[in-house]
């Protein structure tokens, strides 16, 4: 005579089984998390290229005066030296890769310790740069978008209408604006210091994600352009380095 489960039997199993598959799902949101992260941190690092392009489009005089770290650099005598506030040049992509584009330049102070080292002073705004004067004359603007090759706004306004529309293919929204890279020159104790007699310039860059993401509840009715994009505080980003450089 064949002998089958007792009904408390089967209620045990049942049970085991249910507390068994409840501790697996418990671990799936962590298993998605761990997975977006290795995705980004992979589309950041495929940035490299694409932030090359960008700096090489804009052109090496741009990138200077948007990196610009160091004065005396075209006088005749003494070597340069660091200034007291440096400019950073600002790019953005989205978040499933691809092509980069100019952000904005900033301005932030520099700190130049008792010990004689070198810090940016993150903990103050920073301020928006439109424009550059440069050393031997000459002023650079940041935020043309008529004249080609420099473009922070990506659009042009029809007149007849006052509308908006985009005029390049390198525009990205505001809300799809998930990294950010930050190029910055190096100080004048390093090795890699900027200095007139090089035929390059070296950069320092670092993407940090997420830099904006997409918010309903943000709108700004005064500029559709920033609608619905919520910028992430620096101190929740994830951050990686990594060097560049544009021949002359």
């Amino acid at each position: 005579m064949k002998r089958a489960f007792t009904l408390v039997e089967v209620i045990f199993a049942l049970s085991l089984f249910g507390m068994l598959i409840g501790g697996l799902l418990a671990f799936l949101p962590w298993g998605v998390d761990g997975v977006a992260k290795i995705k980004d941190r992979n589309t950041a690092i495929s940035l490299v290229d694409a932030v090359q392009v960008e700096l090489e489009r804009l052109g090496f005089v741009v990138v200077e005066a948007g990196t610009h770290r160091l004065n005396g650099m075209y006088e005749f005598a003494g070597e340069p030296n660091d200034a007291n506030q440096i400019n950073q040049l600002v790019l953005v992509g989205k978040r499933k890769g691809g092509g980069v584009s100019l952000e904005k330049v900033i301005r932030r102070p520099q700190v130049i310790g008792s010990d004689g080292k070198v810090s940016v002073d993150d903990t103050k705004d920073p301020q928006l740069l439109t424009n550059f004067a440069k050393e031997l004359g000459g002023q650079i603007d940041f935020d043309l978008y008529q004249q080609s090759p420099i473009s922070l706004k990506g659009m042009e306004t029809i007149k007849s209408t006052g509308a908006q529309t985009y005029s390049m293919n390198r525009w990205i929204e505001p809300r799809d604006r998930y990294f950010a890279i930050i190029c910055s020159q190096y100080p004048a104790d390093s090795r890699h210091a900027h200095h007139v007699s090089n035929g390059y310039l070296a950069l320092e860059c670092e993407v940090q994600w997420p830099y904006k993401i997409f918010d309903p509840s943000n709108r700004n009715s005064s500029d559709s352009l920033l609608t619905n994009a919520r910028e992430i505080e620096e101190k929740f980003r994830t951050k990686f380095t990594f060097p560049i450089a544009i021949s002359r």
